[in-house]
Parts: structure tokens; C-alpha cells; sequence
């Protein structure tokens, strides 16, 4: 009995765990960039407002000026991108839970607001004012406003990176 019951173990463990062993995630190739994007030598860095922008903004636009690859424009005329950083926030509606006090048998109540603060990056053609690129990075909420204040500058830093890397991508 005992060689039975660690068989339909080893069964039902080999069982459950063979997909995940099956399914790999699907590698989805990164989209090239336009080649307006990936040819331009100047751009024109833009603050697309938002509540929490100046922060994001000031941070973007020093790791622009670090990284070097573009020269920067002193207007749009001048430049062969236009590069808007946006923040906006998403107000995602209300949620209500609960939470029960076995100790003195009370459930309380609450309700917080449910938002979704994002950076949104987006390149433009400075002479059609057509959008090229765009991407959002959604920043990781924070409690206390110095960690606010850190999770905005990490935003913005992914958002320079994956520009980097998209440039950088040989397709």
C-alpha cells in the first residue's frame, strides 16, 4: 500500500509540474524603430506635463545629455525628433475590502483609490507633428514621498533605457 501511495505522488507531482516544463514564453521580437528615429542626430527634449513631471523630466533630460547619442536642439525647427516626456495619472476608480478581527470579532471597512501613475515617452516628427514611438512605463506606487520621488526617477531611467536599447537593436 505504501509503494502505491508514493507511486500516485510521483504520478501526480510529474502530472502537474510537466507544463510547466512543456510551455516556454513566447519570445516576441522588438519592432525596429522608424529609421527618422534611429538616423537623427539632433533632438528637441519636450516636458509633456503632468503633476510629477519636473522631477522626471529633469532626471530624463540629464541621462539624455550623458548619453551623448543625440545633440540637443534649442527648439523644435531645429531638431530632427522631438522627444515629450508626459506623466499622467489613471484613476483606476475606487477599491473597498475588508478585514476581520478574529480577537474582538469586528470587521472593518475601507475604501482607497485605485491609481495608475505612468511616464509616457513619445517621439514626434517636428515638421508633421506625426507621432514615430511611443511608450509608457507604469511607476511603482509608493507610500512615502521620498520613495514617490525614487520610483519617478526610476521610471524615467526605464524609459531612457529602453530607448537605448532600441537604438542600439541592429533591426
Amino acid at each position: 500500500m505504501r509503494l502505491a501511495n508514493k507511486f500516485l505522488v510521483y504520478v501526480s507531482v510529474l502530472a502537474f509540474s510537466y507544463p510547466a516544463f512543456c510551455f516556454k514564453k513566447k519570445e516576441i521580437p522588438k519592432a525596429p524603430l522608424p529609421p527618422i528615429i534611429r538616423n537623427a542626430k539632433t533632438v528637441f527634449i519636450t516636458n509633456g506635463g503632468g503633476s510629477g513631471t519636473s522631477l522626471a523630466f529633469d532626471e530624463f533630460y540629464a541621462e539624455m545629455t550623458k548619453w551623448g547619442r543625440f545633440q540637443l536642439a534649442p527648439s523644435p525647427d531645429q531638431a530632427d525628433i522631438v522627444v515629450e516626456l508626459k506623466y499622467v495619472i489613471e484613476d483606476k476608480g475606487e477599491h473597498t475590502g475588508s478585514a476581520y478581527n478574529s480577537y474582538t470579532k469586528q470587521t472593518t471597512i475601507y475604501t482607497y483609490d485605485v491609481t495608475d501613475p505612468q511616464l509616457i515617452l513619445s517621439i514626434f516628427d517636428p515638421h508633421t507633428k506625426a507621432l514615430l514611438w511611443s511608450t509608457t512605463d507604469h511607476r511603482r506606487l509608493a507610500r512615502l514621498a521620498k520613495n514617490r520621488e525614487k520610483e519617478t526617477i526610476n521610471s524615467a531611467d526605464r524609459l531612457i533605457g529602453e530607448l537605448k536599447e532600441r537604438i542600439a537593436s541592429p533591426n
